[in-house]
């Protein structure tokens, strides 16, 4: 099953504020992709990380065509800000 991204918030320290269409609000820490994803180094420039989108139809969320997750990535792995 899916939980579509509506709306996604850079935050300070590489966390982002995720909310789904079904009202959950999550915070996420993209640091930890760091390690295991050479790409997700590049987030560590500002400007690029602060250019984060819902991709097209909710389904994740993308930075440029090379660095994206799964709108299920976020939900399972982040931290709920309320329900």
């Amino acid at each position: 099953m899916f939980y579509k991204v509506k709306s996604v918030i850079p935050l300070d320290n590489m966390l982002l504020q995720v909310e789904f269409e079904n009202g959950i609000i999550k915070k996420y820490d993209v640091k930890k992709l760091k390690n295991r994803w050479q790409v997700f180094k590049f987030l560590e420039n500002k400007t690029l990380f602060e250019h984060v989108k819902v991709d097209a139809g909710g389904y994740g969320i993308m930075w440029n065509e090379n660095i994206d997750l799964s709108c299920n990535e976020t939900l399972e792995n982040g931290v709920i800000i309320n329900e």
